[in-house]
């Protein structure tokens, strides 16, 4: 198997289980919910949520890249590296009061975790509406009033929104892959009135809310804007290799653009969301 391949498996298999799943769900959340002041986070993005909330309740988070330069996280003990569980006797250590993870991803460590005593959160974010319930969940058992995720997502509430504008996302281009509507970057796009031509396509990949696209299909449908994914490894190059690139209207007038993997496609962050939606309401 190609080292391509593998990484496009490891990224997807990251997606799908993080944010194509059933809804948030609390387990083993007791009477004592406003005593909650500690928490372990196993994804970037609850780290973040905690950290726009309560900076001083959060405890650990994983080992990530979006976390590793910001100021706000250096104290804070990184239970997880990569792809690896999250380590379960750090996590004890630090007596947590609530452990956050994502379901699907994180099931088994919070599975055990709930099983010791420890109250976890399952969740699962595939729209804004989704993350604002969560936000929301978070402060509650937090029993701290805080911002409202419109005010921290300023660039995802404008109220400048785009008419009808058509655009695909690739985020490959071996094999040519484009998120529909099931996706968080599917239901992202439509919060900004564009019209994502791949969003109501079905077809079997193994990567839930993603869709092959073929060059006879972009050549048809001919998008007015293309957005392509910056992934490690990749660049334009790959896209403008295959035969038919410069037959689209889109290279032709100049309407590519370019967005990072964090934002659009792995929500990641804070930050990151934020400008993915000041990019997609520039389109």
């Amino acid at each position: 198997m190609s080292s391509r391949k593998i990484f496009l498996i490891f990224i997807f298999c990251f997606i799908s289980n993080i944010f194509l799943t059933p809804p948030i769900k609390s387990t083993n959340i007791k009477s004592e919910d406003n005593k909650i002041s500690r928490v372990v986070a196993l994804t970037s993005l609850s780290a973040d949520l905690v950290n726009y909330i309560s900076n001083e309740s959060l405890l650990g988070i994983p080992g990530s890249s979006l976390l590793k330069n910001n100021k706000d996280f250096s104290n804070k003990t990184v239970i997880s590296s990569g792809r690896m569980p999250p380590d379960l006797e750090k996590i004890l250590s630090l007596k947590p009061d609530l452990v956050i993870g994502a379901k699907g991803f994180h099931d088994r460590p919070l599975s055990k975790l709930n099983s010791l005593g420890i109250n976890t959160l399952s969740t699962s974010i595939s729209s804004l509406d989704d993350l604002d319930i969560l936000y929301k969940q978070i402060a509650s058992k937090l029993n701290i009033k805080s911002k409202s995720i419109e005010e921290i997502l300023g660039n995802c509430y404008s109220q400048k929104k785009n008419k009808n504008k058509s655009l695909v996302v690739l985020v490959s281009s071996k094999p040519m892959l484009s998120p529909n509507k099931d996706s968080w970057a599917g239901n992202l796009i439509s919060s900004f009135k564009l019209n994502n031509l791949a969003s109501e396509i079905i077809n079997k990949t193994e990567f839930k809310g993603y869709v092959n696209l073929s060059p006879e299909w972009l050549i048809k449908y001919q998008p007015e804007n293309i957005v392509v994914i910056k992934t490690p490894g990749s660049d334009l190059s790959q896209y403008s290799s295959i035969n038919i690139w410069e037959k689209l209207e889109a290279v032709k007038n100049n309407k590519i653009y370019t967005f990072d993997y964090y934002g659009l496609i792995n929500a990641g962050g804070i930050k990151a969301i934020n400008k993915a939606c000041q990019k997609l309401s520039s389109i």
